[in-house]
Parts: structure tokens; C-alpha cells; sequence
């Protein structure tokens, strides 16, 4: 296999990439079979990877800078070649030009944390006495504000510690430096996808009446998503900004897009030769990518037991707002059971009286007709003793009973009956 044989081609100019250009994969296959283990490991790659590493191979494809060994490599502030970087992509995200003073050891106070989707995680001192914590992160964290305010703190709370212990009584709030929390994200969460066109967010404690402008607290926290950059920057020239073109190593694969950042920033061109080193040692190439897999595997558990986590304590918010509306529904249920009790009791109040009135009216009906009646019966007897005397005083005129009913247009039977009562004679 040669060298930088993969070709770039850019108006008239041609560039010579730093990628490896095996012909094809059985090529590349048989370099990796030398090593028996390589090859053997290979082979238990899953089938993404071992095409990844294919087209990587065939200078079809750069490899993820963002694969923890590879970051790792080239960023490591213990090599000259990886200290010199960190500043620079140091100086790029703060817009000024910095200095690395001295990396800062883990120990102390600082928190740790297993499994984590975090690629690599290191804090230096400027050369303004300020630290930068340096994250790199597979995937962003669902609570990556709470997260930062912790390990700020944390920074904050053990410079305090060496710096109180270093001058005694003669320390003073004012000797603490600034932190700043810089973490760089592969996948970003969706929250940082609000605004469209921001790649970079930058957070400051500010008081919202404007006092102490001048006078932003001890951090800020910078964060960097590499998806949304991707999305949004597609071409790099030599205007491009340093940040631009750090930021494009970072999330560019293409060789188009590798060809146009070495040919605008030459600089990078050492790098990605020493990441196509890699292939020159089958052993390291396969046991980097196995080291990727195993990383993605606990990322992916991580991220599994993270979400479900999170979907547990929406579940739970979700069961206490369940409990709540069930209890509201019970009170509001024995509201209407007391409300339904009250009309029921009402309605059979109100039945009650109407059969009450129901009665005093048949009552009244009952009353009433008992005077018709009693009415008519006077009536009756008025008109039957109206009759007879009538009658008595015709025949005591010495009319006859034709006469008599005739003149009070009555039947003869009738006018005989009231005679024999009053015992007159029939003639």
C-alpha cells in the first residue's frame, strides 16, 4: 500500500489526500489477515463497522474524529502534537488567542462518572489563570445544564479548596479565575435545535436588571453541536473562521469535504496522516475499532437506562396527575352523588306535595259535588213542592187533573199522585 494516493480535485489545482487507498476490500482484507487476532477480531466487527472500516481503507471515507481513541490521540494535551492542538481549538471556540499553562489532574473533588457517553474530559489552566474543562460528548446528555452547572461547581468549589489552603488568611473571593465549561456535542439534544441556524450557545449568569455587566460570575458554559454545524456550514475556504475549520475536522467524513479543509488550512494535513497511520498496524486499527463498539455498546446502555429513567419519572409525574385527577374525579363524583341526593330528595318532596294537593283536590272535587248534589236535591224538592201546591191550588179552583196538566205541562199521572197524596178525590 502507497501513501496519500487518494486524489482531491479543486479548480486547477490537484492535493494528494492522507487517507489510505487500498484498490478494494479483498486488499485490505488481506493486509488485515497478516495479524491472525486482527483478523479474527475483524471478523466479530458487526457489519457497519467492518464496512466503515473498509471505506476507510479504500480512501472512500475518513474515519470519525470523534471515536474516543482517534480524539483522544489527537487532542492528548500529554504530546506536544495534542497540546499545541487543544490550544488552538482552545483559542477557536473562546476568539482569542490562549495558552495552555498546565493540565489539570483528575483527582480532588472532581466528580466521576461510569459509563459515560462522554469521548474524552480535560481541564487545563490558561495562561489567564482561567480553566477550560474540555468535553467531547458521543451523545448529548437529555439534562445537559444541570449536568454542566454540576461539574462547574464542582471545578469551582476544589479551586477554592487549593487556593484557600495556598494563601490562608490572606484569600480573597476575587482570587478565584473563571471557568469555562466547553463541551462539544456528536449528537446534540433536541433543545439546542430551537433556533434555527446556531451551532454555538453560549451561557452566561447575568442578572436581568443589568448590574454587573462587567462582572459575569465565575463560568460560562459553551456548548458546541457538531450535528447542527454540519447541517448548517457545507463549505470551508480560506475566509472560513478557525472555528469553522476546527469544527469541520471534527464532523466532516467526506473526502470532499477533508479536500477542501486541507486545501483552505494545510495545517490539518499532518493529522489525518497520522490517523491514516493507523492502518499501517492491523492489530491497533481492529482493537480501536473493537474499543469503539464496546464504548458504543455502554453508550447505548447508558443512553437506554437514561431514557427509561427519564420516562420512568414521566411515568411517575404522569401516575401523580392520574392520582390527582382520580381524586378530583371522586370529589366531584360524591359532589354529584350529594347534589343527586338533594334533587332526589326534592323530587320526592315535591311528589309528595303534589299528591298532597292531588288529594285536598279530589277533597274539594268531592266537597264540591256533595253540594251539587245537595243542591239539586233542594232544587228537586223546591220544584216538587213548587208542584203540588201548584196543583193544590188549581184543583181548589175546582179545575180538573186534564186541566191541571195541561196548564202546568205536567203528566197526568203526576198530577194524580200529588192528588191522592193530598187525598182529593180523583174527579
Amino acid at each position: 500500500m502507497s501513501e496519500n494516493t487518494c486524489i482531491f480535485s479543486s479548480g486547477q489545482a490537484t492535493h494528494r489526500l492522507p487517507l489510505p487507498a487500498f484498490h478494494s476490500r479483498e486488499a485490505t482484507e488481506t493486509h488485515i489477515k497478516i495479524c491472525p487476532k486482527a483478523w479474527t477480531d475483524y471478523l466479530s466487527l458487526p457489519e457497519f463497522m467492518q464496512q466503515e472500516l473498509i471505506d476507510f481503507c479504500t480512501g472512500k471515507q475518513g474515519l470519525k474524529i470523534t471515536y474516543d481513541t482517534i480524539f483522544r490521540r489527537v487532542f492528548d494535551p500529554g504530546r506536544p502534537q495534542g497540546f499545541k492542538r487543544l490550544e488552538s481549538l482552545l483559542s477557536a471556540i473562546l476568539g482569542r488567542s490562549v495558552k495552555i499553562i498546565r493540565i489539570m489532574p483528575r483527582e480532588g473533588t472532581q466528580m466521576r462518572e461510569n459509563a459515560s457517553f462522554v469521548v474524552m474530559d480535560v481541564l487545563v489552566q490558561l495562561d489567564d489563570s482561567s480553566f477550560a474543562n474540555v468535553e467531547m460528548q458521543k451523545i448529548g446528555y437529555n439534562f445537559p445544564l444541570a449536568r454542566a452547572d454540576c461539574y462547574v461547581s464542582d471545578i469551582i468549589m476544589r479551586q477554592y479548596v487549593d487556593t484557600k489552603a495556598t494563601l490562608g488568611k490572606n484569600f480573597s473571593f476575587n482570587d478565584l479565575h473563571k471557568v469555562y465549561s466547553i463541551i462539544l456535542m456528536e449528537e446534540s439534544p433536541a433543545g439546542f435545535h430551537q433556533t434555527e441556524g446556531k451551532y454555538m450557545h453560549i451561557r452566561k449568569p447575568v442578572f436581568d436588571t443589568g448590574i454587573y455587566p462587567d462582572n459575569p460570575g465565575l463560568h460560562e458554559d459553551i456548548f458546541l453541536c457538531l450535528d447542527s454545524f454540519h447541517s448548517i456550514v457545507h463549505n470551508i475556504t480560506k475566509s472560513s473562521s478557525d472555528l469553522e475549520a476546527w469544527l469541520t475536522f471534527l464532523s466532516a467524513t467526506e473526502p470532499a469535504a477533508i479536500g477542501a479543509l486541507i486545501e483552505a488550512f494545510p495545517c490539518f494535513a499532518p493529522i489525518y496522516q497520522e490517523i491514516a497511520d493507523f492502518v499501517k498496524n492491523p492489530e491497533e486499527l481492529i482493537g480501536m475499532l473493537s474499543e469503539e463498539l464496546y464504548i458504543m455498546d455502554k453508550n447505548m446502555e447508558r443512553l437506554m437506562v437514561s431514557e427509561l429513567k427519564e420516562e420512568a419519572e414521566q411515568a411517575k409525574s404522569e401516575l401523580e396527575m392520574a392520582k390527582a385527577e382520580l381524586q378530583e374525579a371522586r370529589a366531584e363524583k360524591a359532589k354529584a352523588a350529594a347534589e343527586l341526593n338533594d334533587i332526589v330528595a326534592e323530587r320526592d318532596n315535591i311528589i309528595t306535595e303534589r299528591n298532597n294537593i292531588i288529594a285536598e283536590r279530589d277533597n274539594i272535587i268531592a266537597e264540591r259535588d256533595n253540594v251539587i248534589a245537595e243542591r239539586n236535591n233542594i232544587i228537586t224538592e223546591r220544584d216538587k213542592t213548587t208542584a203540588e201546591r201548584n196543583i193544590f191550588k188549581l184543583k181548589c179552583q175546582g179545575k180538573t187533573p186534564e186541566m191541571i196538566s195541561g196548564e202546568l205541562h205536567l203528566s197526568i199521572e203526576y198530577v194524580n199522585s200529588v192528588l191522592a197524596e193530598l187525598e182529593f178525590p180523583n174527579r
